[in-house]
């Protein structure tokens, strides 16, 4: 039996990563995430192969799908390809406690989350009702945040053992691991409202600013310093002062709230097995990662993997820590593994971010970007 591979497949500004780990006197396999952001990043043309290939690959068998969090860069794959996985046998399912069908009744204080997602879905079904264009970057961020929550029940109908929603100081043995592989949850926090606790009065004012945008607001927002041009002959006036509220009000900013709120919901975990520390990050931002240091910061320690959370963007990596996670002491045994594709997003912080990276390859052996994968649809780390 051969040791731990890691196959991470080229699905554009997403992620998907097949993890074989030797587990007694099995093979177990881990499918983290499947998926791709909308519009601009990219078609889903390869899904079909990609899985193809993790069928072949496990057997049809899959021990173990992981969804780190609800956004389409990370899930749109599953439920795309019900097809193969269909047909495939998967034993649990794992996903970050904030996607539990209760989470909300058991932590109130989130709630703010929640409205602003149904405000986000209000919004871009009033956008396409009336027929706007929203700015291409806008519109995939956008997208990437509306409610998922058919691909969400697919993925809870796909285990035939059970479900376990997971967060920071969960322990996961037997679920499907034996002893011999170590599995310890160090994110999310219980309640995702500590990720923007600091920002309650900001958080009140998007809500109000993405309610106005969506048409549930009893008016618009002016700003007497702003000069209006003249609504385009192909937009009505009410249309045209609809899509200046929607970047003018702060409606942007509001779904930017989301999706850093959602990111750092993601399920960070590590694994330690045949002698090797593994962590994988999903897209947790630096509100996470302050909060593991925090309250996580004994289970951290010189990796021999490592998956660059946020597609390698420079709020997705807390560079405190590498010292930690890859001290240049450990430099021969890191290998190091980002999925992303350049020049999709980011003008002012382009993805992924170039000093990162050349900080990353200053501490391992070997850094992989699928982004670098040209016509290979995957590349494998063999530990």
């Amino acid at each position: 039996m051969t040791g731990i591979r890691i196959r991470s497949y080229k699905v554009g500004f997403g992620d998907c990563f097949l993890v074989s780990i030797p587990d007694g006197s099995k093979r177990k396999h881990m499918l983290i995430d499947f998926g791709n952001a909308p519009g601009k990043a990219g078609s889903n043309d390869d899904f079909p192969a990609i899985a193809a290939d993790i069928e072949r690959e496990t057997g049809g068998h899959l021990d173990l799908v992981v969804m780190t969090h609800e956004h389409l860069d990370d899930m749109e794959g599953f439920r795309s390809q019900k097809r193969i996985f269909d047909r495939m046998t998967v034993d649990w399912v794992w996903m970050s406690l904030p996607s539990a069908p209760d989470y909300y009744e058991r932590y109130p204080a989130a709630e703010r989350q929640l409205r602003l997602r149904e405000l986000a879905f209000a919004f871009a079904a009033r956008a396409e009702e009336r027929g706007l264009r929203l700015a291409p970057s806008f519109a995939t961020l956008l997208r990437n945040n509306l409610s998922n929550a058919e691909r969400i029940d697919y993925l809870r109908g796909l285990p035939r053992k059970g479900i376990l929603y997971l967060r920071r100081g969960n322990s996961v043995l037997n679920r499907p691991f034996t002893r011999a592989v170590k599995v310890r949850v160090l994110a999310p926090e219980s309640d995702m409202s500590v990720y923007y606790a600091g920002a309650g009065r900001e958080m009140a004012g998007l809500e109000k600013s993405l309610a106005a945008a969506s048409g549930g607001g009893s008016s618009w927002f002016d700003f007497p310093g702003v000069v209006r041009v003249p609504a385009p002959t192909n937009l009505s006036t009410r249309d045209w002062r609809l899509l200046e509220d929607a970047i003018q009000t702060g409606s942007s900013a509001a779904i930017r709230q989301l999706d850093k709120a959602a990111n750092n919901t993601s399920l960070v975990f590590q694994v330690e097995t045949q002698g090797k520390r593994l962590l994988f990050t999903g897209d947790a931002e630096l509100e996470s990662w302050a909060l593991m240091r925090r309250k996580a910061a004994r289970h951290l320690g010189a990796l021999d993997f490592l998956k660059v959370s946020h597609h390698g963007s420079h709020n997705g990596t807390d560079l405190d820590l590498l010292d930690t996670l890859l001290p240049t002491s450990g430099r021969d045994d890191a290998v190091v593994l980002v999925s992303t594709r350049s020049k999709v997003y980011g003008s002012t912080h382009p993805v992924p971010d170039a000093s990162l990276l050349k900080e990353l390859k200053r501490r391992c052996r070997r850094l992989i970007s699928t982004d670098d994968l040209e016509d290979r649809l995957w590349a494998d780390v063999e530990l």
